[in-house]
């Protein structure tokens, strides 16, 4: 109890204090006789915020289980089981759909940038994109193809269609996050050229149409 009673302190103040730090943490404003959290208490912080997190490692120590980004604090630490891994989806077939950016993607290292996907359709008949709103790019290596990050909160679901007719461009809201997936590069994705890739679900809902992903479109990340 007296654990929780100081880290909700240092939890509001960071709140305020350093907006979108704080990516995941207990319910501070808890409802007269719910049970208060007991340690260990989850807390997930953006991708550039290991000094946030060395510091609540410092002071709380075992209480906290740390994540920074998309992975576990400090370093080293043994990560959470991740999700089995499914086949990739096929590629665009080009020859109907193409995609480009809408300009250079540039985004800061550890942190997120939303773009634009143009979506040109060139097949005879209208196309539906089921998505949350907007798509959601993965960085990868363009040498490798290997998936090296990508977005690392959490997203609501709605399912919003974007329609784009026979012959037509539509853009559609792209989301790129540099958190690292990979512990050799560190928490976030450093500086440098890159790739993005998105997977588009071409009908009008995820769970009866087909995906595909995109080609490797160019990402520039600054320091």
């Amino acid at each position: 109890m007296a654990a929780w009673d100081e880290l909700k302190v240092v939890l509001v103040r960071l709140r305020e204090e350093q907006p979108g730090v704080l990516q995941m943490y207990p319910t501070l404003e808890l409802d007269p006789g719910r049970v208060p959290p007991v340690p260990p208490f989850g807390i997930g912080l953006a991708p550039w915020a290991a000094a946030t997190a060395a510091e609540l490692h410092r002071q709380f120590g075992d209480d906290v289980e740390l994540t920074v980004g998309a992975l576990p604090y400090p370093p080293g630490a043994q990560p959470r089981p991740r999700p089995a891994t499914t086949p990739l989806p096929d590629l665009l077939d080009s020859r109907e759909v193409t995609v480009e950016l809408d300009g250079p993607a540039v985004v800061r290292s550890g942190h997120t940038s939303r773009h634009s996907l143009l979506v040109h359709n060139l097949s005879g008949r209208d196309l539906q994109i089921a998505t949350t709103g907007q798509v959601t790019a993965v960085v990868v290596d363009p040498p490798t193809g290997e998936v090296v990050g990508g977005f690392s909160g959490a997203q609501a679901l709605p399912l919003v269609i974007f329609r784009v007719a026979a012959g037509a461009t539509e853009p559609i809201p792209l989301l790129i996050d540099t958190a690292s997936y990979t512990p050799q590069l560190g928490y976030v994705v450093p500086a440098g050229e890159w790739g993005i890739q998105a997977t588009l679900t071409l009908g009008p809902h995820p769970r009866d149409s087909p995906s595909r992903r995109t080609p490797i479109l160019p990402l520039t990340i600054t320091a």
